[in-house]
């Protein structure tokens, strides 16, 4: 008896509802800083790009972005999401110019060492890396239990070789210093960046907002970030 051949499923694939416009704000959307406190550049680049597809927007006193599609209508529909990244404050700089943290939001400090940042001082951006034992210094007391890092034990070399060169590039206590790792494609169509869970719904919120106008969905809804 002859067998039956199996045979495959036939998957078909969906278009995408993303166009190029879509990803490059995605780019740079992840891309830009946008620290816990400090979020009014991400919500600009956000209401930039949904400008097109609403009616009017506002910022509230709390520093919540709002754009509305058909206000003064007595039904409501919210769709919200965070802008912001956690992040690092510079809490004290030391006479040899290494720049001590606490945080800002619920950033983990086990992924701290030898990344490297950039922190937002009043003359603008410098960059600086975490510093850290080389591993055959925290190893070569084999009586002793490997040093961990902790908030406390961490900090930032910017190259200056003191303190006075610290606050000569802007650096100031209460400074932000924020990752410097930005967006990137891994395989297979997976994306990875900074503040993904965050910026991933304000992305979303656009999308719709971009869906609902193109394919004329009048809808009554405010969307904040």
């Amino acid at each position: 008896m002859a067998k039956t051949k199996k045979t495959e499923p036939i998957v078909v694939e969906k278009p995408s509802v993303l166009n190029e416009q879509s990803h490059t704000f995605l780019r740079n959307y992840l891309n830009n800083a946008s620290p816990v406190g400090f979020e009014s550049s991400g919500q600009k680049i956000w209401l930039d790009y949904l400008a097109p597809y609403i009616h009017e927007h506002f910022v509230d006193a709390y520093g919540t972005a709002v754009g509305i599609v058909n206000p003064g209508k007595p039904f409501k529909v919210v769709v919200e999401a965070h802008a912001d990244e956690i992040s690092w404050f510079v809490n004290y700089v030391s006479d040899t110019g290494l720049i001590y943290l606490k945080r800002n939001g619920g950033v983990d400090h086990q992924i701290a060492p030898s990344m490297r940042v950039i922190i937002h001082g009043k003359k603008g951006p410098v960059k600086a890396v975490f510093g850290w034992p080389a591993i055959h210094t925290r190893l070569s007391n084999p009586d002793q239990k490997e040093q961990q890092p902790k908030v406390d034990n961490l900090f930032l070399d910017c190259g200056a070789r003191n303190k006075k060169e610290v606050e000569d590039l802007g650096i100031h206590i209460g400074a932000v210093a924020t990752y410097q790792e930005g967006f990137d494609e891994l395989a297979n169509g997976y994306y990875i960046g900074r503040a993904m869970d965050n910026r991933i719904g304000g992305f979303m919120i656009a999308e719709v907002a971009r869906l609902l106008k193109e394919n004329k969905k009048n809808c009554l809804t405010h969307y904040m970030l």
